[in-house]
């Protein structure tokens, strides 16, 4: 994994982008030329980033694509993966595209995933008037928390990116790490029937072990089930070497991304939060995540809740 990725969505973007607009975007996927491959402009966003301001402030994927029109386009895949809603996020979905508007001087698409479980979290415009002078900016989103009533829909879609919204909505909405052991299960088996190449399916195990992060005796639960799976060669596509090996990789690119949290939001940090924060599993580190966006200082972000 790419450890200046935010998130598993990031990369998931990515690799299922086609499967992304269908299900979310059906109607911008429908206009794109899928005969060429969209162009994922890394180094472009990049510099869109380093020039907004301090804070929180993002984008996470910028791809170029062709429409069936035959015209160029950039597209803004802007995805919202913070826990609570964010006050300034229609303003900021604003700024960067007005941001690539402007360097680059071509239409741009603005689409939001909102993952957060509040309801009334729906931001769809940015507006600011003053003395008959002003701007109004609307921009596309979709509320991952509308398909909560949809799940069996999802688990048993053929579009592989259904189970990363079944699996995400699993991890927001159910506490029980039992439970949320048998969903993984669940979504495993379903990973492996769909019509992808072995790697693929790989990597689609793997966002879901990602996004669903179990406690420690679910996690052996759940790892010695698939194991027995593994054994009765029910699911040879990945192995348990595997699954543990590029979930470890996600695990390091956490630690870097909290590491970079912390350190711009209080400032350099000193050699045992470098420490406390290498040696965290997976649960920890999402949880001092979700601590960073309410906490005053470090003491607060690794305080048990």
């Amino acid at each position: 994994m790419n450890e200046d990725h935010d998130s598993p969505w990031e990369e998931a973007l990515e690799v299922f982008f086609q499967p992304f607009l269908q299900l979310l975007f059906a109607d911008v996927e429908a206009l794109i030329d899928w005969r060429q491959a969209p162009v994922f402009l890394d180094k472009e966003l990049q510099k869109i980033s380093n020039d907004a301001e301090q804070g929180r402030r993002y984008v996470d994927k910028l791809a170029q694509v062709r429409l069936r029109d035959d015209v160029e386009h950039w597209l803004l895949i802007h995805t919202e993966v913070q826990g609570e809603p964010e006050q300034n996020f229609a303003e900021r979905m604003y700024h960067y595209y007005s941001r690539i508007r402007e360097r680059y001087q071509k239409p741009v698409i603005s689409l939001a995933i909102l993952t957060d479980t509040h309801p009334g979290f729906r931001p769809k415009c940015f507006s600011s008037h003053f003395a008959g002078s002003g701007v109004t900016f609307h921009f596309r989103t979709c509320k991952l928390l509308d398909f909560q009533a949809d799940m069996d829909k999802l688990q048993h879609s053929d579009n592989p990116f259904a189970l990363l919204v079944a699996a995400q909505l699993t991890a927001k909405l159910i506490r029980d790490g039992r439970q949320r052991a048998d969903n993984l299960i669940g979504f495993y088996r379903l990973a492996i029937r769909q019509r992808l190449d072995r790697q693929l399916i790989g990597r689609l195990v793997i966002f879901l072990e990602w996004m669903v992060a179990l406690p420690a005796e679910s996690s052996d639960y759940y790892d010695a089930y698939i194991d027995q799976l593994q054994e009765k060669a029910i699911m040879p596509y990945v192995s348990s070497f595997e699954r543990k090996g590029i979930a470890k990789g996600f695990e390091h690119g956490t630690q870097a991304i909290l590491l970079k949290l912390l350190a711009r939001r209080f400032g350099e940090l000193d050699e045992a939060t470098l420490a406390r924060v290498q040696a965290a599993k997976t649960p920890e580190l999402e949880r001092w995540a979700e601590n960073i966006l309410e906490a005053g200082t470090l003491d607060e972000v690794f305080a048990e809740h």
